[in-house]
Formats: C-alpha cells, sequence, structure tokens
C-alpha cells in the first residue's frame, strides 16, 4: 500500500521506506530501489527525477539538489478501468480502488491539501488516472505538466 501523507510525503509498500519532502535523490532512489527497478528520467523544473513501475503504477519521483524531494507522482500505466493492483490510501480513502466520482464524493468533506492532486480519466466509470504531490523548496512551487483534470472537491486543492 502507499500511503499518502500531505504536505509531508508518501509511504511506500511492503516496509520499503518513505518518500518525504527534502529526501536526498540517494535516500529516494534507494527506497524505491528495494521495490522495483529505478531508472533515470529527465522533467523540466526538477535538477533530478527518476522513474520506477510497481504493480501496474507509475512512480515518478524528482527535486532539488539543495531541498531535496519536491514531487511524486503515481499515475497508471494502462487505462483506469478496474481497481489498482496495489492501494493508493489518502486519509483512509484507497484513492485508486473505487470508481473517481466515489472517491470525490468521500473525500468531499475532508479538509484540503494543498500538495495533493487528484487526476481524473476522461473515461466514463473510471477510476482515478494519477496522483500527484508537490512541495515547496528554495521558495518556489514545483508542479507538473501532466494532462488530466483534478477532482473538484475541498480535499483534492
Amino acid at each position: 500500500m502507499f500511503e499518502i501523507l500531505p504536505d509531508r510525503g508518501v509511504v511506500l509498500p511492503r516496509g520499503a521506506g518513505e518518500l518525504f519532502s527534502g529526501t536526498s535523490e540517494r535516500a529516494a532512489q534507494w527506497a524505491v530501489a528495494t521495490l522495483c527497478d529505478v531508472r533515470e528520467t529527465w522533467v523540466c523544473g526538477l535538477e533530478w527525477s527518476f522513474g520506477a513501475t510497481y504493480e501496474g503504477l507509475e512512480l515518478l519521483v524528482g527535486g532539488e539538489d539543495v531541498g531535496g524531494l519536491t514531487t511524486v507522482c503515481l499515475e497508471r500505466v494502462g487505462p483506469p478501468l478496474a481497481p489498482a493492483a496495489v492501494p493508493v490510501v489518502l486519509d483512509g480513502v484507497d484513492v485508486c480502488g473505487f470508481p473517481q466520482d466515489e472517491v470525490g464524493e468521500a473525500l468531499a468533506d475532508g479538509p484540503a491539501y494543498r500538495s495533493v492532486k487528484l487526476w481524473r480519466s476522461h473515461l466514463p466509470d473510471a477510476y482515478l488516472h494519477a496522483v500527484h504531490l508537490s512541495f515547496v523548496s528554495s521558495g518556489r512551487s514545483v508542479s507538473s505538466a501532466r494532462s488530466g483534470r483534478a477532482i473538484r472537491s475541498s480535499r483534492a486543492r
């Protein structure tokens, strides 16, 4: 299970470790490498980044040399037409385990998290396409250029 901790980071499945805001590139790669193969990648606006695929979810991690980890994204590898093989939990809700409309309803009354974006699929009756976490580092905000529509609830802003 991936556990999303808003404004802090992500706890990885199977006791592999944590990806918290400010984590160094080496420590982040080490933690993810205990789950699956890590590959270098490039993302505009980030000084370092890497990706990995685990149980049908693409994990993208990136940050700055001085500020450490600033971005964690979990995205479906294929069309989001069924629950993800591994839970992605935000405040007790498996956001990739239920249809996106149900997730939106379940999270609507919760607190607002500026660091978390839940991306809907364009497909009807689909499950969430992606979960993005972005943290402020070195006085600037890091955002992803991925396409999609964010869930419109007080929690996903």
